[in-house]
């Protein structure tokens, strides 16, 4: 659990993240938010593999996506329907340039994953994607996700993570305030740990290369990456498709 001044400047860190990505859409320096697109796509098609195509139709089903930023997957989903909840909700709202891809039919809420306001058993699919390691109790979160979530529903989670000894030097300069975005540290073994712990099976897994990762840091223009790749903090995305145990 982080400290409630350790999460609120996680999400300062967070708002200052997007303000200047919607400076930068503006400006035309960066894309729009299309790329939630792709991501919906890629959580059909890692469902399909997991449990089987009939089981990536969402067309009847209620889903909610957990720290949806200024969007969320979810909005390309056809699901019957879909919920994004982020306590920046308001923020993303109050930014153009950030929600023009929003999709009228998904209802966004201003929330926090730790207390959601659903009835037991609502939902068919949740999403949290780069969520866990940002939150204030990440304990909570998953147990109100096991919650709202139907005995036969489908999680689908991803995350940084950082190799044993990258975990070790997170865990160090996130005390002290060097990485304020993420008061969480997660390794592949805990993680793991983790996700079983909270009653959840792990249908499918992947994880990118983190040596290529580590590479792509040092060649890097940035002072901070080449920094990540030598300290060993470089990160790579894990991803799960789970159910209920």
């Amino acid at each position: 659990m982080a400290s409630k001044d350790r999460w609120e400047k996680a999400q300062e860190a967070e708002r200052s993240y997007w303000q200047q990505a919607s400076q930068n859409v503006a400006e035309q320096k960066r894309a729009g938010l299309s790329w939630y697109d792709w991501r919906a796509k890629n959580l059909q098609g890692l469902v399909s593999k997991a449990l089987g195509a009939d089981r990536s139709d969402f067309s009847n089903a209620a889903a909610l996506e957990i720290g949806s930023g200024p969007v969320g997957l979810v909005a390309f989903l056809n699901a019957r329907e879909r919920y994004a909840i982020d306590p920046l909700c308001d923020f993303y709202s109050s930014q153009p340039h950030l929600i023009e891809h929003r999709n009228p039919d998904v209802v966004y809420q201003p929330s926090r994953g730790e207390s959601l306001d659903f009835e037991d058993h609502h939902f068919d699919l949740i999403v949290m994607e780069n969520v866990i390691d940002h939150v204030e109790k990440a304990d909570d979160v998953m147990r109100e996700i096991n919650r709202v979530l139907k005995p036969d529903g489908v999680f689908f989670f991803t995350v940084n993570l950082h190799p044993a000894w990258g975990a070790f030097w997170h865990v160090i300069i996130s005390a002290i305030g060097l990485d304020q975005p993420h008061p969480h540290t997660f390794s592949l073994k805990s993680i793991r740990e983790f996700l079983d712990k909270h009653g959840f099976k792990i249908m499918h897994e992947q994880w990118e290369d983190y040596k290529e990762n580590k590479r792509k840091d040092f060649a890097s223009s940035r002072t901070k990456d080449k920094l990540k790749a030598i300290s060993g903090l470089t990160e790579f995305l894990f991803t799960a498709v789970l159910i209920k145990k």
